[in-house]
């Protein structure tokens, strides 16, 4: 994996969800600074979850190059769901250059809750807290089932998804249309000085990173030129998408900015013609 051009603060939002973990784990070992968001009784306590959700953390062999001194791991409690939130840490700490977020549901009953509504709360949160301080890079781990630029998709699984008419159930779930819904916010707001990528991973394993995967820029397809389906499966680790995120997050600003804007599709290859390591 290249080396970043330069040392990096991140802004983790959701940070001891399980992907979250591990891109925490891999950013501190490459020497990047973190903030970590977090549930906790204070940021003492939050602090203390972290470092414990991290040692539990094992990472495959490979990977991220560890640097000369790792970075340093900071952690706050504060409301997620708050635009002031962000307010406040981008304006305390200048050093912040990056967000990155893991927000997600993880049981069947927050699935069908149309009350929730975690994803679009927390991207307008996020949104209207930088539209207050200042426009800092965005990195989103959203989900598969979305087809086209952010801002102008659909709803739709990949073309290898089996059955379709049983996968797309899936995507009539109120998290789901909820999550959706949340990329166009990030794309509304583009014109006021916001960079995103949102990542679209295929289905998540807790399999060490493999490093044969392949991705494609917003629309996939059997015979996409970048990205065929036919030689892809519909499964990726946990550990490989958190990787890829860091990798796109550090790479050098001409190569960067040409994600800007884009929803990527991230999913394991069935040979090693997608090796990224």
């Amino acid at each position: 994996m290249d080396k970043p051009a330069s040392k990096r603060h991140f802004l983790v939002v959701a940070a001891a969800s399980r992907g979250a973990r591990f891109f925490v784990q891999k950013a501190l070992r490459q020497g990047h600074d973190v903030t970590a968001l977090c549930r906790a009784a204070d940021a003492e306590a939050a602090l203390a979850r972290m470092h414990g959700l991290l040692g539990e953390t094992v990472l495959a062999t490979g990977g991220v190059e560890a640097a000369q001194h790792p970075g340093v791991l900071r952690a706050n409690t504060m409301n997620i769901l708050e635009a002031e939130t962000y307010r406040v840490l981008l304006e305390d700490d200048p050093s912040i250059d990056r967000v990155c977020c893991f927000v997600g549901v993880t049981t069947v009953r927050l699935m069908m809750s149309r009350d929730l509504r975690l994803y679009t709360k927390t991207i307008s949160a996020v949104v209207d807290g930088m539209r207050r301080s200042r426009w800092v890079e965005f990195f989103y781990h959203g989900s598969s089932g979305s087809e086209g630029i952010p801002g102008n998709s659909e709803p739709l699984l990949p073309d290898n998804f089996r059955p379709r008419w049983l996968m797309s159930l899936g995507l009539r779930l109120p998290a789901a249309q909820d999550c959706f819904e949340s990329e166009s916010i990030l794309a509304a707001s583009c014109a006021e000085g916001m960079k995103f990528v949102v990542f679209r991973p295929a289905w998540l394993t807790t399999a060490p990173a493999k490093r044969s995967y392949g991705y494609c820029f917003d629309t996939t397809g059997m015979d996409n030129e970048d990205l065929p389906l036919r030689a892809a499966k519909i499964t990726i680790s946990r550990e490989d998408v958190a990787e890829e995120i860091l990798r796109v997050a550090t790479l050098p600003d001409d190569e960067r900015a040409g994600w800007h804007g884009h929803g990527i599709y991230l999913v394991d290859m069935k040979s090693s013609g997608g090796d990224r390591s």
